[in-house]
């Protein structure tokens, strides 16, 4: 079981990483690309959604970082440390799954050719989702460390 936790926080680590290359691509795209005269990071809604990629990110390396350092200096609860570690998986593969959606979205018909780093991230994000335990699995688990 302790293998699992390990597992986990590398898993979140990594779909956080995947997230922020997705983020990355869509914005080099998105400055590249040119609409109506225009490069798509000018329009509103493709800043919005890079906005939103961003956040979620954030959010994800917040509780990845906050967990490596508590498992490292074994600060807290045992079991404190297992709910924080299956909210760390939700979190980071969630936003894995956003960003690599909406870098597929931002890039349109370059964001289904083989070859583009937001295609690849977009086939292997249900892998990462269930690897280690599913959403559904994790929540439970965290439930019943938190004493819910």
């Amino acid at each position: 079981m302790r293998n699992f936790n390990a597992e986990r926080l590398g898993m979140s680590a990594s779909a956080y990483g995947y997230a922020e290359a997705c983020l990355q691509e869509a914005l080099d795209w998105a400055r590249q690309r040119s609409t109506f005269g225009h490069p798509l990071v000018e329009r509103q809604v493709i800043r919005h959604k890079l906005v939103d990629m961003a956040l979620r990110i954030e959010a994800a390396r917040n509780l990845v970082y906050d967990l490596a350092y508590r498992v490292q200096h074994q600060a807290g609860d045992p079991a404190q440390l297992v709910a924080r570690t299956c909210m760390a998986k939700i979190q980071a593969t969630q936003a894995m799954q956003f960003c690599a959606d909406q870098a597929v979205q931002i890039l349109g018909g370059m964001g289904f050719m083989r070859g583009t780093l937001s295609e690849r991230v977009y086939r292997e994000v249900k892998v990462m989702m269930i690897g280690g335990g599913s959403e559904e699995i994790m929540k439970d688990l965290a439930a019943r460390q938190l004493g819910f």
